[in-house]
This record gives C-alpha cells, structure tokens and sequence, in this order.
C-alpha cells in the first residue's frame, strides 16, 4: 500500500474509534506530506509474549476486598481499553463500565469468573465512549437478566453519537464497516513504524500500536451497542448491606453525561473518564463544568480512586494535579483572549501548556506527543468555545 493510500484509508476511518482519533488526523496530514525516501516493507513482526498485541490484554486486581478493577496492563495504548470496576454486593456483581469490544468482553467476562461465581446483576456506563461502552452489549448476552444503567444523556448518546454501530445486535454490514476502517489505520501505523523523518520514540510506539491493532481487529468482530434498561438523572443507589454504591452525576465534564460510583463504606471512587491517566483527554468536554465535577469528587476524600483509564490511586495526588492542569488550560486561554478576539488558530499557536506536558509525560517523549495531541490540541479548543461562548458539541464514536 502506498504511503497515499494508506493515509487516506486512515483518514477514512478516524471518526469510526471515538473523539480519540482525531488526534491523530495532523500527523497523518505530515507524514503524507514528508519527503522520505522509499521505505522497508512495513510488517511489523509481533513482540515477544503469548499474543501479538503483547501488552494490550486486560489484568485484573484487587482494589479492596470484594472490589476488583480490571484494566490494561501497560498504563498508556493508543487503542485504550477503558478500566471496568467489580462490585461483590449480596445478590450479584455490579460493573462500573463494558469494556471496549466484544472480544475485551469476553476476556472481562473470563476474570470476573476467576474471582467470583456469583452473576452480574448490573452495570452502570460512565458515559458513551466505545473504550467504554462497546462491550457491554456482549456481557448482555452472557447476562441476559442484568440491568444496564446509564445517565439519560449517556443513554442518548449510545444511539445518536455511536450511530455507526449495530445497536442492539451485531450485523454483518455495519461489522464489515468497522473492520475496514480498523485495517485503513493499521496501514497508517505500519507505514509510521518504518518512517525514517521520525524518531525511533515514535517509531517504536507506532510498531506497539500496530501490534495491539492486531489484536484488536480481532475483538471487534460483531461490535454493537447493547440496550440501556433503565436511566437515571442525577443519582441512583444499589442499596447493599456491605458495599453499597451511590452513582452521581455531577454535571457535564469530560462529556455531557458522565457518571461516578462512590462506595461510602470503603471511601472508593469510580471515576470513568471524569479522571484519566496517565494522559487526559480533552475533546469536547467542558472545561468549567469539569472543573466542578473533579472538585466534587475530591470533596468526598476518597481513599482509593480507580479512573477511567490507568492505574488504581491511592492518594489525591494525581486527582489534585487533573485539577490543576484543567484550570491552568482555562487560565492561559483567558489571558490569551483578554487583549484582544482571536480566531482558534490564534489561540492554539498563543497557548503554551509544554510545562504540563512535562508534568504529565515525565520525560517519555511518546507521552509528550500524546499529551499534545489529546489534551492540549483538543482542550484549548473547547476553553476557547467556553471564553467565546461557542457550543461545545459532543462528537461520534
């Protein structure tokens, strides 16, 4: 394939993997655009380990007794899967989150098992991210009578924001779609595994990213979007006489329908994507709403945080620096506008958030490219649609 093509098959299919992708959209544009000489064949041989996305599967572990967090066990993947929570109450499991394809299901599915036999009863979805939400429609057939929990506005989102989805059974047209698009950006990954205008940071995290999309093609076989069985507007209990869980939704924050679990009891919060590590990402959120969302949250002096992506948190550490990274991103977008208008091209090229870049990536320069491309791109923008006082829209998965 040549290195055209599989730029524009790339381009193709960002919309097709959630708000994430578009990131990638102007480094695809530059390396289409690089004068290179002809490059090696892009096959990119697996890494040593059990499965050619060595890296890319989920762990589980447990947070507290009878509280485990499943999650990937690298803490960064350009494909995330987000973390999915497991609750033991009396009478079943409840789940925070679905996983991120029905093949990340079935191994969730698998590790709840090895800890407990009792059946899922419930699971609530943070918000409608496919890293989140395009599981649960497989843990469905394997649980037909639990109950699927979401926001009202999570539950709307999961139909007109994830339109490009199979909702409510996998079929064959809308699979094939996916798949296709799958494969336009894994060509794009080979091609900038052996890209000599690059580093070998880049080159080495795009030859990893192309290994895991192996493993992901395989996962997205039948992806769809289950069925929402009940809503809730701004809290709904799971009463339970030794873990019971209260979930909240604060207000828009990373979307507009976002939703934590806190466990009185054992201090433990449940974040989904209100908080993310090791990089946040910051497409189309809303920066003050967010702001008040995390403070929220801290209010509540959780012991243990478990987040939507990344490691479980036992101090207020990484949730304070979130904070701070919001309101600084706010801050240097309003100083930049208090002269005078300026167009969003204005205010991304006047806006310098490389100290948080450093902060948040702690050297790694794949971080730090990450950190731009998901955060400070993304969210300048949306401090820029708040100070103007433009629509923050949500995008589609």
């Amino acid at each position: 394939m040549t290195k055209t093509v599989a730029i524009a098959a790339a381009a193709r299919m960002f919309a097709g993997f959630g708000v994430l992708w578009l990131a990638v959209a102007s480094f695809a544009v530059a390396l289409a655009h690089a004068d290179a000489p002809p490059k090696p064949d892009p096959y990119i041989p697996p890494a040593t380990g059990p499965t050619p996305g060595d890296g890319y599967y989920e762990t589980i572990e447990s947070v507290a007794p009878g509280v485990w967090t499943i999650r990937q066990a690298s803490s960064f993947h350009l494909q995330p899967i987000g973390n999915v929570t497991v609750i033991d109450q009396a009478d079943g499991l409840v789940l925070v989150d679905g996983g991120g394809s029905p093949g990340s299901a079935r191994r969730i599915a698998a590790l709840i098992r090895s800890v407990s036999r009792k059946p899922v009863k419930a699971l609530v979805v943070t918000h409608w991210h496919g890293d989140h939400s395009l599981g649960f429609g497989a843990l469905q057939q394997l649980w037909p009578d639990m109950r699927v929990i979401a926001t009202v506005q999570t539950r709307d989102r999961l139909v007109t924001s994830m339109d490009f989805y199979a909702q409510g059974a996998p079929d064959q047209a809308h699979t094939a779609a996916f798949l296709e698009r799958i494969d336009g950006f894994s060509a794009f990954l080979r091609e900038a595994a052996v890209n000599p205008t690059i580093s070998q940071a880049d080159r080495d995290g795009y030859a990893q990213a192309a290994r895991e999309f192996v493993a992901y093609r395989r996962d997205a076989e039948g992806a769809f979007i289950g069925r929402v069985t009940e809503t809730f507007e701004t809290e709904l209990a799971l009463p339970d006489a030794r873990r019971p869980i209260l979930f909240r939704r604060p207000g828009r924050g990373n979307t507009d329908g976002d939703a934590y679990a806190w466990l009185p009891r054992q201090r433990i919060a449940v974040t989904g994507d209100l908080v993310i590590a090791p990089v946040p990402f910051g497409f189309n959120a809303y920066p003050r709403d967010w702001a008040a969302a995390l403070r929220q949250i801290a209010a509540l002096e959780p012991k243990i945080l478990v987040p939507g992506h990344g490691a479980v948190q036992r101090d207020g550490a990484y949730l304070a620096r979130l904070s701070g990274l919001i309101e600084t991103s706010r801050d240097r977008v309003g100083r930049a506008l208090a002269d005078r208008p300026l167009s969003l091209d204005e205010a991304k090229a006047k806006v310098d958030l490389a100290d948080q870049a450093a902060a948040f990536a702690g050297g790694d320069p794949w971080l730090a490219k990450w950190f731009k491309r998901y955060w400070t791109d993304p969210f300048v923008e949306a401090c820029w649609k708040e100070a103007t006082g433009q629509p923050i829209e949500q995008g589609h998965g």
